[in-house]
């Protein structure tokens, strides 16, 4: 019996251990349970599964006010005995049981323990963004479609009816006549009624019409008139010059369509809002059936070194083709910068100067304007300065150029007689006559410069005429050289003059 007992107490270190382990294990067992019933269970700070971080709150009391003194009890007992015994063979961490033993929040997560994490750090939703609109093809838009086109004019009162035809005829034949805005240039004293006279003869069509002064200029004009050049005293008028001094009139308006008020505008002028210029300073309607030196005496020029004294070199030669300064579009900035008004008012200067002048045979402002834009314009095309309707005479040479082109038709001919009562200085018996204008048709501007304005003769009908009779008495031959015929078609002519006519207001004549 002795030896058994020896056995038994032999053995009791490792009955003790056994015992403190298994009362470890239900302490443990009973913690856990009622950790996880307990109404404020743990749930982990970081969201990020770290087992070590809920150890840490399962063996922090003051955090879990749940757990039971059963439980504490166990754990008491358990540490009482790891403090008498060897732990080193048999012991076992917390750590190592709690890995052992996944619990419920592992293999069932709680929604609120991964709620809070997730909104934490979950990327906030894009907005909607809205559709792109497709991008138009084609050429770049060089405008919106509300912008303007500056039309200048220059007059004084006794040029009302001018006036009118001008701005009528533009305003009529404008898809959005809004876009027209025109000034006037004029004297101090003239400005009040022309535009009280205008405003109230175009009062449906509301057009947008003001005075610029022109005053200003004057006395710098006076200097350029002067010569022989021509017997047509309105050319030698101060306005004769405006379109030189746009780019000082109206420096704000950008780009300008200066035009004469003897002219027709049978299209939509805002259509000239998007022209390129290609860099140059001005646009206007080149016309090669005459060439400069018909106006022009670039031989004595050359003799006289003029170019020699000239701000800017000049392109001209005297084949070049001529442009109308009574249709100008002009890009203000520009000019200015090209010191085309410089080179036009040294030229006069020269032109009137003893020892140097006369440089040009015929014209006035014409001439020196033709000098000074030579190869420095953008061609708008013909169409939009088809000239010469207020000539009482064509030159063969005309004629001949239209005819290689095939812009004249050979029922034109029938209409032709030599020159005999109202010609050029030096062209009867020379020159044909009645002027015709073959292009009238299709032309986009229409100017009736020359000496036969149509607002002379009266009202006049837009109807066909017919060819004369070779046995034209000389009253009735006379009266046609004066009445310049335009195109209504390739077998059709009518009076120039009634186109005009037909946009000057009812009550106004």
């Amino acid at each position: 019996m002795a030896k058994r007992k020896i056995g038994w107490t032999k053995n009791a270190f490792q009955l003790l251990c056994f015992l403190g382990t298994v009362a470890y294990a239900l302490g443990f067992l009973a913690f856990h349970t009622e950790l996880l019933q307990a109404p404020n269970g743990a749930s982990s700070s970081d969201g990020d599964g770290d087992s070590h971080t809920q150890s840490k709150h399962l063996v922090e009391e003051s955090k879990f006010p749940g757990i039971g003194s059963e439980a504490d009890a166990s754990a008491s007992k358990f540490a009482d005995a790891i403090k008498t015994v060897k732990m080193a063979e048999d012991g076992l961490p917390a750590a190592e049981a709690e890995s052992e033993e996944p619990s419920s929040m592992e293999k069932e997560p709680q929604e609120e323990v991964h709620e809070e994490p997730f909104q934490a750090f979950a990327q906030p939703a894009q907005p909607t963004q809205p559709a792109q609109p497709a991008q138009p093809a084609g050429p770049p838009v060089l405008g919106p479609t509300t912008q303007t086109l500056t039309v200048a004019l220059a007059a004084k009162s006794n040029q009302l009816d001018g006036v009118l035809v001008v701005m009528n005829s533009a305003l009529s034949n404008a898809k959005d006549p809004s876009r027209l805005k025109f000034r006037i240039l004029t004297t101090s004293q003239d400005a009040g009624p022309l535009i009280a006279q205008v405003s109230q003869k175009l009062a449906k069509l509301q057009p947008d019409v003001s005075a610029v002064n022109f005053d200003p200029w004057a006395p710098r004009v006076r200097q350029l008139l002067g010569g022989k050049s021509s017997s047509r005293k309105e050319l030698f008028d101060e306005l004769n010059f405006a379109a030189f001094y746009l780019h000082e009139a109206l420096p704000e308006a950008g780009r300008v369509l200066y035009l004469d008020t003897d002219v027709v505008v049978t299209s939509d002028l805002t259509d000239l809002i998007g022209v390129n210029l290609h860099g140059h300073p001005a646009a206007a309607a080149e016309d090669c059936s005459q060439r400069l030196g018909k106006y022009v005496d670039i031989g004595r020029m050359k003799a006289k070194g003029v170019e020699s004294k000239m701000p800017m070199p000049l392109y001209a030669t005297k084949k070049t083709c001529v442009v109308n300064r009574g249709v100008v579009l002009v890009d203000v900035s520009n000019w200015a910068a090209s010191n085309i008004t410089s080179a036009i008012e040294a030229l006069v200067r020269m032109h009137l100067a003893k020892g140097l002048g006369p440089l040009w045979r015929a014209g006035v402002s014409q001439p020196p304007f033709l000098l000074a834009v030579a190869g420095r314009y953008h061609d708008l095309g013909a169409e939009f300065n088809v000239r010469g309707l207020g000539r009482g005479d064509i030159a063969p040479e005309e004629v001949d150029f239209y005819k290689k082109h095939k812009k004249w038709s050979s029922y034109f001919d029938g209409f032709l007689l030599k020159c005999k009562f109202h010609c050029c200085p030096g062209c009867k018996g020379w020159a044909l006559s009645p002027h015709i204008s073959p292009l009238a048709h299709q032309a986009k501007i229409l100017h009736f410069n020359g000496r036969l304005k149509p607002s002379h003769k009266g009202r006049r009908s837009r109807d066909p005429v017919k060819p004369p009779t070779r046995q034209l008495g000389e009253e009735e031959r006379a009266a046609r050289e004066q009445r310049p015929l335009c195109s209504c078609g390739s077998g059709c002519l009518q009076e120039c003059a009634g186109i005009w006519w037909h946009y000057m207001p009812a009550d106004a004549d």
